[in-house]
């Protein structure tokens, strides 16, 4: 029997080994929070690509703080590898 949970499942599918799961839920987020909170419903590509960039970036900066080890980080030279199950 295998420890694997649903999450752990949905994150497999991964390009450049970054989770496929977790950076499409995060520019989901994004896209629901700039249409709510900071009011980005009728703005240009431009504006949508900045604001899904400093969302991006804010995310770095928040993984570095709280010592979480991602791909991304291990990319950028900012963690070491993180620790992955196989499932």
């Amino acid at each position: 029997m295998s420890d694997c949970n649903i999450l752990d499942k949905l994150r497999k599918p991964k390009i450049f080994d970054m989770s496929i799961f977790d950076w499409a839920t995060s520019l989901i987020a994004a896209y629901y929070f700039g249409i709510y909170f900071c009011n980005m419903k009728n703005k240009s590509t431009e504006d949508w690509l900045f604001f899904f960039t400093i969302w991006t970036l804010v995310g770095i900066l928040i993984h570095k703080l709280f010592n979480i080890d991602t791909q991304l980080g291990y990319y950028l030279g900012l963690n070491k590898k993180p620790i992955r199950k196989e499932c």
